[in-house]
């Protein structure tokens, strides 16, 4: 039997948001059992990685990782989970060094397994099981110790995107019981945290099992707990952006003035090849830039995918003028990438990779001048960040721009009002304090 508490254990996180939250919530529970968690894979005797599977280039990069985790760290016993164990299974005891392979439904036993001596391990599920032990994989609130504190509320997909194989690999979509994340969310705030992040696989698709409520519910029951905090919803998909969740994101003092949706195109022949709405597209980009008019400091991001088979120059500039039209502030654009076991992989008119980088660049700089025109808009105007690094004090504001003010020291976890100069420096606008550090 491994002895917890000799057993230095390292933790890598490869992909999304959720895998990342993910480990932070294994970090705690493993410390909770008294493991040994350390940075440096040097002194590591387990490694554990949370993988992704996103695209056969994500794949490509973790199989390559964990191959050569063995050679500079023979020593170390390595767990493998996530959605590449989940795609590839059994398949991966073979690499070397690999004793753990455990799937996605099954991370919360992680700790458990590794004070057992048993080794070579396959442990899967059915991924559609909606029994989740949602008990064991969230993340305490006193185990992080992050300045933002992430609450996964739901977990999987029923949407079938054609190039999409994250619901194969993390089910359907399973909700975690409401009075539960309740209980979470005051001890999150009782614990001084000042920043909730409601994140999940598609956190739209939150629906509680005894009554079917939803994310504006929840939502509704978190703002009644008393406490100097704000809530940030994490990305959502066009299909969730309901009046009341726009109202909030704009009106409601406690939730951030910022959206973030994964439209994957504005383009309804590309939308639909994705099997995705696009009915309703004019009416989705109305409402997009009506909240941008009607809360023109509120922050409005998006997810975009450019080169899915079949779209052609025409179809890509469509995209490009609804961006206009809409108004984003930021966005984050990908390249397809052909994904085995997906319709969209067997589709014909691939696009060349070289047209791909070509359109990636266009949006890009178009998103980059949108970003520029909207913080030119906050030039001198209040805003109050979260302080997360503390000298030079550097912090986010609520409408999602990082600020950095020189030769300024600030306690971590503490709010700053800050007023932008217009200058930058890399991703951080530059700022000053105002007096007061009070919430607004």
């Amino acid at each position: 039997m491994l002895s917890c508490a000799d057993t230095a254990v390292a933790l890598r996180t490869i992909g999304c948001r959720t895998n990342q939250e993910e480990m932070f919530a294994l970090k705690g529970a493993l410390m909770e059992k008294g493991f040994h968690v350390v940075d440096s894979l040097h002194d590591a005797r387990i490694i554990i990685v949370n993988t992704c599977s996103v695209t056969s280039l994500t794949e490509s990069k973790t199989a390559r990782f964990l191959r050569t985790l063995n050679s500079k760290h023979p020593n170390a016993s390595i767990l493998v989970t996530g959605c590449f164990a989940q795609q590839h299974g059994a398949a991966l005891l073979k690499y070397r060094g690999v004793e753990w392979v455990v799937g996605n439904a099954h991370k919360h036993n992680i700790p458990s397994l590794l004070s057992d001596k048993t080794k070579n391990l396959l442990i899967d599920t059915n991924q559609n099981d909606k029994s989740i032990f949602w008990e064991d994989c969230l993340l305490d609130p006193s185990a992080s110790d992050r300045t933002r504190f992430s609450m996964k509320i739901q977990e999987g997909c029923d949407f079938k995107c054609s190039y999409c194989i994250v619901p194969a690999l993390r089910g359907s979509s399973k909700s975690a019981p409401m009075q539960q994340m309740l209980d979470i969310f005051k001890r999150a705030v009782d614990k001084g945290y000042k920043e909730i992040v409601l994140t999940g696989t598609h956190i739209g698709q939150y629906r509680e099992a005894r009554d079917n409520s939803n994310l504006e519910e929840l939502i509704t029951r978190f703002l009644k707990v008393n406490g100097n905090y704000r809530i940030r919803l994490s990305s959502l998909d066009p299909r969730d952006l309901s009046g009341t969740l726009i109202a909030m994101a704009g009106e409601e003092k406690r939730v951030c003035n910022h959206l973030h949706v994964s439209v994957q195109s504005l383009c309804a022949d590309v939308l639909s090849s994705m099997n995705r709405p696009y009915k309703e597209l004019d009416a989705l980009i109305d409402r997009l830039s009506s909240f941008r008019q009607k809360y023109p400091n509120a922050a409005l991001g998006g997810d975009f995918i450019v080169g899915h088979p079949g779209e052609n120059d025409a179809m890509f500039e469509v995209t490009l003028n609804s961006v206009k039209q809409a108004g984003f502030t930021y966005g984050h654009v990908f390249r397809y990438s052909k994904r085995p076991g997906t319709p969209s992989a067997g589709m014909a008119d691939q696009i060349a990779e070289s047209v791909k980088k070509t359109r990636s660049d266009q949006l890009r700089d178009l998103l980059q001048s949108s970003r520029d025109v909207f913080l030119y808009s906050q030039v001198s105007r209040p805003l109050c960040i979260i302080i997360e690094e503390s000298e030079p004090a550097r912090g986010i504001s609520s409408n999602y721009i990082k600020v950095e003010v020189p030769k300024t020291a600030a306690q971590k976890n503490s709010w700053m009002r800050v007023s932008l100069s217009g200058k930058t420096k890399g991703v951080y606008s530059v700022a000053e304090c105002l007096n007061g550090d009070e919430y607004e």
